[in-house]
């Protein structure tokens, strides 16, 4: 229960103030030299009544202001959902993805234990999810099923595709995925461990031009040997012009937890306020509340004037 205008109720204080004036005013009386006769004469059932009389009007004046309160309760909820971001996931799953990473794990176990975090963490974005090896498949339009996502995640593995490093259909398939979107932001996510090797398909470069005419930022992430001499052969010089084109950010990470740092990072980095407002239909008491305070000074009108009549 809650009131839209609870300013009104402020007007029962002066209605309450009058009544108990008008209670403490000295009442008109007739001396007469002895109560005793008097004592001995029972009040009728219409004297008793006269008496309640005059708390009519007070009962309906404190159910108007009631009512002007307008005193509801809340039926149901409408949640209009706002825009929140559309996320594509690019992850390599060439055959080099099954090497270890620092902390003893393959590449790609590491990365599909940071993804799945990645994704139980979304509130309100929908995250897609784009494969590639020589060729590219998108697995998973942008989607808000992230129990769905999370169990096709935990499934991946390397030969889905000929083998050989694509990063042009990689991220060509990502912002394809996000081209006819309508969210706030739009970001697409690439990792891999490789060097692009796929001759014969879209170069990274060509993909990161269109990414960049369509507004769309493609994070990339190097998965890379420790230390400060890779021997890796992914080409991070590339991985960063296509970040700094698309206006993103490059990565580089050699373990599970330096990975979960880089997607916690791109995660802070995207975050777009979500607004959503929230309606609710209300049961109003009001009308009722005027609808017995004019009975009840319409009880008091009628006996006042004909059964509770009194002599002037």
């Amino acid at each position: 229960m809650e009131f839209a205008a609870p300013w009104a109720l402020a007007a029962a204080v002066p209605i309450i103030a009058a009544a108990w004036w008008r209670q403490r005013a000295p009442r008109p009386a007739i001396p007469v030299p002895s109560t005793a006769a008097l004592q001995a004469v029972r009040p009728t059932r219409r004297q008793r009544a006269a008496r309640w009389l005059p708390l009519l009007p007070l009962l309906a004046a404190l159910l108007l202001a009631g009512a002007a309160a307008r005193p509801r309760v809340g039926e149901a909820a409408t949640r209009i959902p706002g825009e929140g971001i559309d996320i594509v996931l690019a992850l390599d799953l060439s055959s080099s993805m099954t090497a270890s990473l620092a902390d003893g794990r393959t590449r790609l176990e590491g990365t599909k234990e940071v993804v799945r975090e990645f994704i139980a963490n979304r509130q309100n974005d929908r995250v897609g999810l784009v494969v590639f090896q020589r060729e590219a498949i998108p697995l998973v339009p942008p989607t808000s099923d992230y129990a769905a996502l999370d169990a096709l995640v935990a499934e991946l593995e390397p030969g889905l595709l000929p083998d050989g490093t694509g990063i042009g259909v990689g991220i060509g398939a990502a912002v394809n995925m996000l081209r006819d979107s309508r969210a706030a932001s739009r970001v697409a996510i690439l990792l891999t461990d490789g060097r692009h090797n796929a001759r014969e398909s879209i170069s990274p470069e060509d993909a990161a031009e269109l990414a960049a005419q369509l507004g769309i930022p493609v994070y990339t992430i190097a998965v890379v040997d420790e230390g400060p001499a890779r021997f890796s052969d992914v080409d991070e010089e590339l991985l960063q012009a296509i970040a700094e084109r698309t206006g993103a950010r490059f990565f580089a990470a050699s373990s599970t937890a330096e990975l979960r740092a880089v997607y916690q990072e791109i995660a802070r980095l995207e975050t777009t306020p979500f607004e959503r407002q929230r309606y609710l239909r209300y049961r109003e008491f009001g009308p009722w509340l005027a609808v017995a305070s004019a009975v009840l000074l319409a009880a008091w009108a009628a006996l006042d004037s004909l059964w509770l009549r009194r002599a002037p």
